[in-house]
């Protein structure tokens, strides 16, 4: 801070202190709701980012962290110094407060400790906004009161929450802000630059994740759509524009990316300690890279932290301790960050749309010095991005499996069998089993069968890959089929699950024929089935949403192209729910006991700076958030109330990152044979899984020679293991499925109950069909 002030002059900053507290007391109609936010007719508008305040009872409290020669007569007083000194420097066109305003332990009145807080940006008369920290809501005030009052004080635009997603957000505090352009200009109805400010919450309520919180899939949705709408309107006449307008956001808590920067590696500033993020990924950065217009993301939380760096074409910077009760480093002077965006110029002389967007931190030192100005980032020519085009066979790794000893007689009946099959699923869209109802049978079980990575082709003609030299004369896509019908015969499922790369597509002349072909075992058994499709599929003559289109028609699958209540916002095709009720004549068997989930994790990246696959989108993740919690509902409402919420499935095709944790020997079951080919980003959809409770088992393929199964943080990752013969493999090393099977309570009564536990085992392609790797995945506890 500045040299140490008289007690003179802290007087007088306490008396200025008060008078703006009363400030804060005014009437609720100097509120700047509704007020439209502008770029100046300087072409810029300034933005004051000012973090982790920590006020608490003004005079009387004292500051944190600073030389011994300042202690004696340092306070919250202060910081209300501190932020007058730089408002009246910089004059900001908006001042964003991002967390922590209050430090909520030492506080003995909630409202007047923010009242004070607020008082020099109140009697500043410029617009701002709060989100909330880790700290704000322990004293007097839960979080949604904090923010209910903080909408009330004068020159506020904080909003509880934006009211088009008022009944779902979690969270307080989250909004958004238009900057339009110049008035009187041609873009003055047209937001230019769109703010972001987001609630990232306190501490984790997961019991399996443990540490601070994290933006909320419900949040990155809204957040998602927000975007979306806001390109929409900028694409628009009048005046339509190209591209995105670009974004900033602000919230408090940093995500896990913040990790990658070192002083060393960032832009400008500093690390000085380690990043306070929760322990698991929320896949929030995805999301903003994903959608590409949020340009750089601001928050507090870690004090002396204060470097911006960029990844991915998104600058991730910290605001550097603004506060005297807030801990920091003695000597090193807290600091506020200042945001200034400018437009170009045009020809006319006019303002047209943003140019760069700047930053640099003021100190409070005695010349208020300016730091680290650097540009954040600049409007590039007009023109789209190139999508990723990656190589499909980049991530084999070429290595083993094995297969049953094929006779030339038996290989001919199976094409025999196989060419009888395919002409079934050309039957009418009658013996379709859409809306049929699932339900455990008699003995108190429901069975799955997971078929993962057929990569069929061309039947007979196509030739197996990676199996003995001895099998490899007679072997082909026949092998596959043969192997299916046996499977079925032996397990007798209720259900068949196909997790994608059914077909591989750059290999195949005709998908109609083949996906008809790869799917036959199945419509010939009459077992209900459903398939989600892989990165392989759509390689043919069909995209991926032509593909779900004809799968949807075909036989006895239950397969949808989207849920109908997510269609208008869901991104991939396939996504599906299906419920399994009760045993038929018990108590439950109008209630789903057992959901299932299944999912399209796409085929390879459309985000011009993330490489590799594709991976499970904020809308789905979102989807499947919001049918989890209606399932619960429905599990606890009458008639038959059920406590909690029935377990649940998962089902897609490419691992989640998560996979990378486990190999051979702290999998519960199963083999690591190669890397996980997930995306190279965090989607998050493992902590959204988490954090629902009710899937208990994921379940993918994508992997061929890795077939584990293992336990992270309560949720079991498990591969299917590779299947089809025209699928990369391992000699020697024999194609696989997985099963699961669910068992329900017995009831004293003798009746049938809820799911008891759910169980799971591989059959190999073998003389025997062998058993192996049986494990249980999940219990219920004792009520």
């Amino acid at each position: 801070m500045a040299d140490n002030k008289t007690n003179t002059r802290l007087f007088d900053f306490f008396l200025l202190s008060v008078s703006l507290v009363g400030i804060c007391l005014a009437s609720a109609s100097e509120s700047a709701q509704g007020r439209k936010l502008s770029f100046a007719v300087n072409g810029q508008f300034k933005i004051l980012q000012v973090a982790d305040m920590h006020y608490a009872n003004g005079a009387t409290t004292r500051c944190k962290n600073v030389l011994p020669s300042q202690l004696a007569d340092c306070s919250d007083l202060n910081t209300t110094a501190f932020m007058w000194r730089v408002i009246t420097a910089e004059k900001p066109d908006l001042i964003v407060f991002t967390g922590d305003n209050i430090f909520g332990s030492d506080v003995k009145d909630a409202v007047k400790s923010m009242n004070a807080a607020f008082a020099p940006a109140i009697a500043s008369k410029i617009p701002w906004v709060a989100v909330l920290g880790n700290h704000d809501q322990e004293s007097t005030l839960t979080r949604q009161e904090l923010m209910n009052y903080i909408v009330k004080l004068p020159n506020t635009l904080s909003q509880v929450n934006p009211p088009e997603a008022a009944h779902y957000i979690d969270g307080f505090g989250n909004c958004n802000l238009k900057i339009h352009g110049v008035p009187e200009s041609s873009l003055q109805d047209k937001s230019l630059l769109n703010l972001y400010f987001l609630d990232s919450g306190d501490y984790s309520s997961v019991q399996s994740l443990k540490g601070y919180d994290w933006i909320k899939t419900s949040q990155q949705f809204w957040y998602d759509q927000t975007s979306k709408r806001l390109q929409r309107e900028y694409s628009e006449e009048p005046n339509p524009q190209q591209g995105t307008a670009p974004g900033l956001a602000y919230f408090h808590i940093p995500f896990p990316e913040f990790d990658n920067f070192d002083t060393k590696s960032a832009t400008t500033g500093v690390r000085q300690e380690g990043t306070g993020s929760a322990t698991t990924n929320s896949g929030f950065f995805t999301t903003l890279v994903a959608r590409g217009d949020v340009k750089s993301v601001f928050v507090g939380h870690d004090h002396v932290n204060d470097f911006c760096g960029e990844l991915k074409g998104v600058n991730l910077c910290y605001g550097g301790g603004f506060g005297y009760h807030a801990y920091g480093k003695a000597g090193w002077e807290r600091r506020a960050r200042v945001v200034v965006a400018d437009l170009n110029k045009k020809g006319t002389g006019s303002w047209g749309d943003v140019k760069s967007i700047r930053t640099w931190k003021r100190l409070d030192d005695e010349h208020l010095s300016v730091i680290d100005d650097q540009v954040l980032w600049n409007s590039s020519p007009s023109g789209s991005g190139t999508r990723l085009q990656p190589n499909p066979s980049s991530s084999f790794f070429l290595g083993a499996i094995t297969m049953a000893d094929n006779k030339r007689t038996s290989m001919f009946n199976f094409f025999l069998l196989s060419v009888s099959m395919v002409g079934l699923c050309l039957a009418p869209v009658a013996a379709s089993a859409q809306g049929r109802k699932l339900s455990f049978g008699v003995n108190g079980q429901f069975k799955i069968l997971q078929v993962a990575d057929m990569h069929y082709a061309n039947g007979a003609t196509t030739r197996c890959q990676n199996v003995l030299s001895s099998q490899l004369a007679h072997c082909s896509d026949l092998n596959t089929t043969a192997f299916m019908s046996r499977v079925i015969a032996a397990e007798k499922p209720d259900l068949i699950v196909f997790t994608g790369d059914n077909i591989f597509g750059s290999d195949v002349k005709d998908a109609v024929k083949s996906m008809n072909a790869a799917f036959a075992p199945a419509i010939a058994a009459k077992i209900p089935w459903v398939a989600v499709l892989g990165n392989h599929d759509q390689q043919s003559t069909l995209s991926r949403e032509e593909l779900m289109k004809h799968i949807v028609k075909l036989p006895n699958t239950l397969s949808k192209v989207n849920p109908p209540e997510a269609a208008h916002y869901i991104d991939g095709f396939g996504n599906n729910n299906l419920q399994i009720h009760g045993a038929a004549e018990s108590s439950l068997h109008n209630k789903s006991v057992l959901n299932l989930y299944f999912l399209d994790s796409g085929d390879y990246s459309s985000v011009h700076n993330i490489k590799g696959y594709d991976w499970i989108k904020t809308s789905q993740q979102f989807w499947f958030d919001q049918t989890s919690k209606r399932l619960q509902r429905e599990y606890n409402k009458e008639p038959n109330p059920q406590q909690g919420a029935a377990p649940g499935l998962a089902y897609f095709h490419i691992p989640l990152r998560e996979f990378w944790f486990f190999n051979s020997k702290n999998a519960a079951k199963g083999v690591r044979q190669e890397e996980t080919g997930s995306a190279t980003i965090n989607s998050g959809f493992f902590t959204t899984l988490v954090t629902r409770g009710d899937v208990k088992s994921v379940f993918v393929g994508h992997d061929h020679l890795n077939d584990f199964c293992g336990e992270l943080k309560g949720l079991n990752l498990c591969y299917g293991g590779g299947f089809g013969y025209h699928a990369y493999g391992k000699a020697g090393w024999q194609r696989r499925a997985r099963v699961v099977v669910a068992d329900l309570n017995k009831k004293g009564t003798g009746s049938w109950g809820d799911v008891k536990s759910i169980r799971t085992w591989k059959r190999l392609d073998d003389q025997h069909l062998s058993v192996i790797d049986e494990q249980v995945l999940w219990t219920r506890s004792p009520k």
